[in-house]
């Protein structure tokens, strides 16, 4: 029985493809074919469908061998590529070979064809087959990794239900704050990488409090000196509890030092300016207003002009001064986008609703996915490969695509491609997802379009982060279009 084979022939003379046709008719295959002659053809065909092999002539009027193979590296498309031409010299052909054609025939001698696409092919089989050992291997690594944090966050936020449930004036308020930290982090230009640990720090902000004894924490009445003395060991307790769970070290500085003022009259060390870690300084100031926008059994939330102005009369003795301004900014950034001064909710990070399409072809980490978000009221739909990615996004219209980039062909890159030059898909937000660190050096994700990518293995608060700042950039940019709605 003939072996299938789909094959592109850059070729510029119809009776010469005939004549490799019959050749590998005579072979044992049964050849599938498309003929194309210039750069704009090929690549067309390429996005088209997926191809076994490419056989190119050396010299077309419009199209050399040469330019053939840039145009595949530059595809990132690793199938046998074989020259077969009554032109080229030996030289020329060892160039090829060096450039990463895998073989050349003469079309004098069309018996080599068969054996060297035989053998080409051999080749490309035991290479995908290595890189699916070795991305099984890497993935389920990744997949450790993202079940392992997962973990980790849930711990972390049970654990900060728990402060708030024990202290019950402060429902919340460890979620609130940690949200409130992170937007003014990003505004004062802190490292993506740090945010991570940010979040952990606010969560946990108070976890020294399970040492202070009930009589302590939960008194109606004004505490005593000796009482004062008990509250405010809680920053030493939070040292003490977490600084042996080694992921949780660099979260440290805000539990430990949350309570330390400008003017070095905080506690438990009396630091003072910037000998105060950065991020206890950035959290004091989201810790402030939340504490003061939020109702109290012994009194009302303040209004946010009256938070303002307490937040504006601590700079230089509680606050860092700079650290005010620009968290002044941002609430007033936040009251212009709101059209409203007096809310508070609008300063809260809560669930936006939405389609998103997640595409990836391992099963674990589309579960992943689609488990994190379904649980933050997202509609998602998920795909294996380019080409359900494409259908889906026809059949859906989703209002973002999370996409990862290797994968069955089309891959990531061209997906992407294809829905950006779209008119009917082009406004769709995409985020790429990539483990593989040479596509990221190689060339700007985003160049092509793509709105935001994350690192694999991706961080599920920061996943969720992205998404939401994309989502928000599009309903601003297009208020007339609901997000709730494909």
């Amino acid at each position: 029985m003939a072996t299938p084979l789909r094959l592109l022939i850059v070729e510029d003379s119809s009776d010469d493809v005939k004549l490799l046709v019959r050749e590998l008719q005579r072979g044992g295959y049964q050849p599938v074919y498309e003929q194309v002659e210039s750069a704009p053809a090929m690549q067309a065909a390429l996005e088209r469908q997926t191809w076994d092999a490419v056989v190119s002539d050396h010299s077309a009027p419009q199209f050399n061998s040469f330019a053939v193979l840039e145009l595949l590296k530059a595809s990132r498309l690793d199938m046998p590529f074989i020259i077969v031409s009554g032109t080229i010299g030996e030289e020329r052909a060892v160039q090829a070979m060096k450039a990463g054609a895998h073989d050349y025939v003469l079309k004098g001698n069309l018996k080599r064809l068969v054996p060297a696409l035989t053998r080409a092919l051999a080749d490309a089989e035991e290479r995908r087959a290595r890189r699916a050992a070795e991305r099984a291997l890497r993935e389920g690594q990744q997949q450790t990794v993202l079940e392992l944090a997962t973990a980790y966050e849930a711990t972390l936020e049970g654990w900060a239900r728990a402060l708030d449930l024990r202290d019950r004036e402060t429902e919340g308020h460890s979620r609130r704050v940690a949200d409130l930290t992170l937007r003014l982090a990003r505004r004062l230009g802190v490292s993506e990488a740090e945010h991570v640990h940010l979040r952990r720090g606010a969560l946990l902000h108070d976890i020294g409090k399970v040492g202070v004894p009930d009589a302590v924490l939960l008194k109606a009445s004004a505490l005593t000196p000796e009482e004062w003395e008990i509250m405010r060991r809680h920053p030493a307790y939070a040292l003490e509890l977490l600084a042996p769970i080694a992921y949780l070290s660099p979260a440290l500085d805000i539990p430990h030092c949350h309570h330390e003022k400008w003017d070095g009259t905080g506690y438990p060390r009396g630091l003072k300016g910037e000998e105060i870690p950065l991020a206890a300084r950035i959290f004091a100031a989201a810790d402030i207003w939340d504490a003061v926008r939020s109702d109290r059994p012994y009194r009302s939330a303040w209004s946010a002009e009256r938070a303002r102005a307490h937040i504006a009369s601590l700079a230089g003795t509680h606050l860092d001064p700079t650290i005010t301004q620009t968290f002044l900014d941002m609430v007033a950034s936040f009251d212009r986008a709101s059209g409203v001064g007096e809310g508070n909710a609008d300063i809260e990070v809560g669930h936006m609703s939405g389609t998103i399409l997640v595409v990836d072809d391992d099963d674990a980490t589309r579960s992943l996915l689609q488990r994190w978000l379904a649980g933050d009221g997202y509609v998602v739909v998920m795909a294996d490969s380019g080409e359900s990615a494409l259908a889906a996004v026809a059949r859906h219209h989703p209002n973002l695509v999370l996409l990862d980039i290797v994968m069955p062909q089309p891959d990531g890159l061209v997906v992407c491609r294809q829905l950006k030059d779209d008119p009917a898909t082009r406004q769709i937000p995409i985020i790429f997802m990539t483990g593989r660190q040479d596509l990221e050096d190689e060339r700007g994700l985003c160049d092509i379009e793509a709105d935001d990518y994350l690192r694999k293995p991706v961080d599920g608060h920061e996943l969720r982060t992205r998404i939401r700042r994309v989502l928000q950039r599009v309903r601003r940019t297009a208020p007339d279009k609901r997000l709730g709605q494909p």
